[in-house]
């Protein structure tokens, strides 16, 4: 056999035998990366199982703590609840209380309006029956009064204390002295008053000239005589603040036993 011949076998062998070689080292590696492989997929497996878990406990946590932020509410709806309930009673209690004073005040007010009424029909016989001094003024508030009643804008404690005034000013009359000008009823004359709480009643003519006294017994004017005028004069100058107080004389009917 030629040299050239031997050589190309030589090649031949030494190639089958890389292949083999070859072949033996991929077929040993081919296990080794799939349980590389396995391992890397089993910890990506791992990993989102852990995150799955983490994610869980966390939803798990944040339930929890809405579950006791829940009945915590609960427990503060129910307190207020109760709260509010005690509020709403006491309100009807105090609503049914107004009412039964309300119920009151109008039962009240009925009686009240009949009073007042009668204490104007009292006050106006009084003044009639009374020595007849201001009797136009006496006579005027005593009409104000009963037009006043008449009026719905005004409430009945106003009309009440009007009522009550009117009856003071009338309890002053008794404990003071006044003079004043006015007319004679019937004439048109002018003349001085002087008035001593309602014990006396007497007036003077400007001149001086005449004078009386009223006479409630009779209801009507007694002529006094000239002793008098000096001491109504006075009696006048004292009631104006125009002289000292003094001791004056004046026609007093002194009261007759029954």
């Amino acid at each position: 056999m030629s040299k050239p011949m031997k050589r190309n076998n030589l090649i031949t062998c030494a190639a089958s035998a890389f292949l083999l070689l070859g072949s033996g080292s991929l077929m040993a590696a081919g296990p080794l990366d799939a349980a590389i492989e396995l391992e890397k997929e089993m910890n990506k497996a791992s990993k989102a199982t852990q995150k799955t878990v983490d994610s869980l406990a966390d939803q798990t946590n944040d339930m929890a703590q809405t579950y006791q932020l829940t009945l915590q509410s609960i427990d503060s709806i129910k307190r207020y609840n109760t709260s509010i309930e005690g509020y709403i009673r006491k309100q009807e209690e105090e609503m049914d209380s107004i009412q039964v004073q309300m119920d009151g005040i109008d039962a009240t007010e009925r009686a009240v309006i009949p009073m007042m009424e009668d204490m104007i029909e009292t006050l106006d016989q009084f003044v009639q029956m009374d020595i007849p001094f201001l009797k136009e003024e006496r006579t005027e508030r005593v009409s104000f009064l009963r037009e006043m009643m008449l009026r719905a804008n005004v409430s009945n404690s106003e009309k009440y204390r009007k009522i009550l005034e009117a009856y003071q000013v009338e309890n002053d009359y008794g404990t003071s002295v006044q003079a004043y000008e006015g007319t004679l009823e019937g004439e048109d004359k002018t003349v001085d008053f002087l008035r001593v709480g309602r014990v006396a009643l007497v007036w003077q003519s400007r001149d001086g000239q005449t004078r009386a006294y009223w006479d409630n017994e009779s209801r009507s004017w007694v002529p006094l005589g000239d002793e008098y005028r000096i001491s109504i004069r006075n009696g006048i100058k004292m009631a104006r603040g125009q002289s000292n107080l003094d001791l004056i004389q004046l026609p007093i009917k002194s009261a007759s036993a029954r």
